[in-house]
């Protein structure tokens, strides 16, 4: 048996996608063995600039296979990033026309990669599954839509028509948030044989060190890690939030994207002294930076689309066991709140809400043992396992 995953991003690069796509990789490999293969058709490293590290444009590692197109830099944002992919679909389209295989996986928060597994698909005339990441046409709309309704409503209609043709011809569909259905049930789509396999936490942080927290000292420090673009919009809040508890708290961003800059220009025009950015760095290197933070900070822009989400960072957050500041609202929000005790969740944007949480936050005891709870019932690795099992079914029907 062959099968071949579409995946924009693979480790080392960081992002979200990545680490499932290698999760989801290692659990097929070991449950194919000798039967069957997997070749991963990805990019060199690229989501971030300011983060680069060489790989080869091959390796073969047992049973795996990882074919990587070198594609041209890009901002992050949605044009040149489109520009980007167009290169690395047109190489994957080739790739995995020449390895022939028994089933397609696209794992695809931004639709395209969907729309490649599809396409590449209907070529070979093999049957795909998609790992649904996100909401690409309710997303872009919902952004696109505060500087112009029009144009919204234009990139919702395309969209919306491509996930649909994308997601209904599918063998199977997984989402990563149960937040997801509903808007697909209310399109009048049929949905019975989707899964819900979610991120979950990976054992870099399963065993974390726990580091007593430095919370009496003068300044408490709060860590956001990860992306700075739109679907974050720190620039709504971060500038006027740090100015008014500066004294009290320290912010320290580790990260990189395509509204870094707002930012940073919103974060000089307030004159704020108590907040650092540092470029992207590796998963080794940020848990110390985990072990050293006192706080730690998570949010989502305040449009609909995020309502449905469930962010990875979520679980990355949660095993830590250090108590969680988060701006989220709707299902994410729901779901920390019943399974993580030591978060405090304010509405995205909501400064004064913020501040509350944040002061409330600083006399939070973490409950070891639920940690504990929330890393066992959401390991990675258990996750997907169970997610691989079920492929591996799908596959043999064809």
């Amino acid at each position: 048996m062959r099968i071949v995953l579409f995946t924009f991003h693979y480790p080392p690069d960081l992002s979200a996608g990545s680490f499932r796509a290698a999760a989801l990789v290692e659990a097929l490999a070991k449950k194919l063995g000798k039967t069957g293969e997997i070749i991963v058709i990805t990019t060199h490293p690229n989501r971030y600039a300011s983060y680069k590290i060489k790989t080869s444009d091959k390796l073969v590692d047992g049973n795996v296979k990882i074919y990587r197109k070198r594609i041209s830099n890009h901002s992050g944002g949605m044009f040149s990033l489109a520009l980007a992919f167009c290169c690395y679909m047109f190489y994957a389209l080739k790739q995995s026309i020449k390895v022939k295989p028994n089933l397609l996986i696209g794992t695809t928060s931004r639709l395209m990669t969907g729309v490649l597994t599809m396409v590449s698909g209907f070529i070979l005339r093999k049957r795909y599954y998609i790992d649904l990441r996100d909401i690409f046409s309710e997303g872009i709309s919902d952004i696109f839509s505060k500087k112009n309704k029009l144009l919204g409503s234009l990139f919702k209609k395309v969209f919306s028509y491509l996930e649909i043709k994308v997601l209904s011809k599918a063998v199977g569909v997984n989402v990563v948030s149960s937040g997801f259905p509903a808007y697909y049930q209310e399109m009048g789509m049929d949905i019975s044989n989707w899964s819900f396999f979610p991120n979950g936490v990976d054992q870099e942080f399963q065993n974390f060190k726990r580091s007593k927290s430095n919370q009496k000292q003068k300044e408490v420090t709060v860590l956001y890690a990860g992306n700075i673009g739109s679907g974050q919009g720190l620039e709504n809040i971060l500038p006027k939030l740090a100015k008014k508890v500066e004294g009290r708290f320290k912010f320290l961003l580790i990260g990189d994207g395509s509204t870094r800059h707002l930012l940073e220009r919103q974060l000089r025009k307030e004159n704020v002294q108590n907040v650092e950015i540092l470029k992207p760095v590796s998963r080794t290197d940020l848990i110390m930076f985990y072990e050293k933070a006192d706080l730690l900070f998570l949010h989502l822009n305040d449009i609909p689309a995020f309502k449905r989400v469930l962010p990875s960072k979520i679980f990355e957050y949660a095993a830590l066991g250090k108590p969680i500041v988060a701006g989220l609202s709707g299902y994410p929000a729901k779901f920390l709140k019943e399974k993580v005790p030591h978060s405090f969740v304010f509405y995205p944007t909501d400064i004064e809400g913020c501040v509350e949480c944040l002061t409330q936050s600083t006399e939070c005891e973490v409950s070891i043992e639920a940690v504990r709870k929330f890393v066992s019932q959401y390991n990675r690795a258990s996750i997907m396992d169970s997610m691989a099992a079920q492929l591996l079914v799908t596959a043999s029907k064809g």
